[in-house]
């Protein structure tokens, strides 16, 4: 498969394909396009397919080291990787969790260290995974009711008590979402606000759903809590201390995201130590983030990063 069939500019794109809806009544254009789908979305056979061409060490071809410096990577990312089974399975796990990394760029890249035997082979496996990618979206999308709006008052109304939670509830027709739910008490809030400006700052780019500054007044705390940790927020970050355990909305929201991670299989929730404490029991199988690891402090958000935008 020609790599021009797989790739195009995403200003020649209908909308629709690009925002993973259904096409227009008579539309023959289903193809993808790959420039604006995350390379988060290349499953385990794709990546298992490149890792069979670039792992070798090979005079002739060029192989991952090639493509890790096309992706930006420095030397020691190299040297690292290189002590791993698959250096180019680990190489790719870290280049997905980049912003902006998507599989039109992948194939970019491949194509500029001639390896476009790649993308003959097995092109077609990525405009399947990213045609999967596209209908999940598609299939989340249709799972939101489009709020009604007041013809009288000019304000948003909601049909359903899980929409209308949080200030940005309805701009666009569309429900808030986030990275990262964080757990937390009141006590830790200089922990927090630290949390939200390093990490929602320009070097880390993320959304946090903070209680207190996101949720409206007026809203059932539980049902609000179940609805964004269920459905609005990739992960749960349950921030620990010694007042964690006297909120009774905590213990709650951590039995209910344990619920939606049988076995910790999809590392929804994430333990970060604030303040020296005892670990909850039902946590006890979790690795945690610890802040309080002075020794290791420079490494804490960029580790906690990695988590959060880690593929479940």
């Amino acid at each position: 498969m020609a790599y021009s069939s797989l790739t195009s500019d995403a200003s020649t794109v209908p909308a629709h394909v690009r925002y993973g809806e259904p096409s227009p009544q008579g539309s023959t254009d289903g193809e993808p396009d790959l420039q604006a789908v995350p390379a988060s979305a290349l499953g385990v056979s794709v990546r298992d397919k490149i890792a069979w061409y670039l792992d070798p060490e090979s005079g002739l071809a060029k192989n991952w080291e090639h493509l890790a410096e096309k992706l930006g990577y420095e030397f020691l990312d190299l040297q690292n990787w290189k002590r791993r089974n698959s250096p180019t399975k680990a190489m790719l796990e870290s280049w997905s969790m980049k912003k902006g990394s998507t599989v039109g760029g992948l194939l970019d890249k491949l194509t500029m260290i001639e390896r476009d035997d790649i993308i003959t082979d097995h092109g077609q496996l990525f405009v399947e995974d990213a045609k999967k990618w596209i209908e999940k979206r598609k299939e989340e999308k249709t799972r939101v009711q489009v709020p009604e709006v007041s013809s009288v008052s000019g304000l948003i109304t909601f049909s359903d008590e899980a929409q209308g939670l949080t200030l940005r509830d309805g701009i666009d027709g569309q429900v808030e979402k986030f990275d990262a739910y964080v757990c937390y008490c009141h006590e830790d809030m200089p922990f927090i606000k630290e949390m939200m400006r390093v990490l929602e700052g320009d070097e880390y780019n993320l959304k946090l759903f903070i209680n207190e500054r996101d949720l409206l007044p007026g809203v059932c705390s539980t049902t609000a809590m179940a609805e964004l940790i269920r459905n609005r927020c990739r992960r749960m970050v349950v921030v620990l201390s010694p007042s964690f355990h006297e909120h009774e909305l905590n213990n709650f929201c951590i039995k209910f995201g344990i619920s939606l991670q049988p076995g910790g299989q999809s590392r929804r929730i994430i333990p970060v130590i604030a303040r020296k404490c005892q670990k909850p029991t039902i946590l006890r199988h979790l690795h945690p983030a610890d802040y309080t690891n002075t020794a290791f402090r420079s490494y804490f958000w960029s580790r906690l990063w990695h988590a959060i935008c880690a593929p479940l």
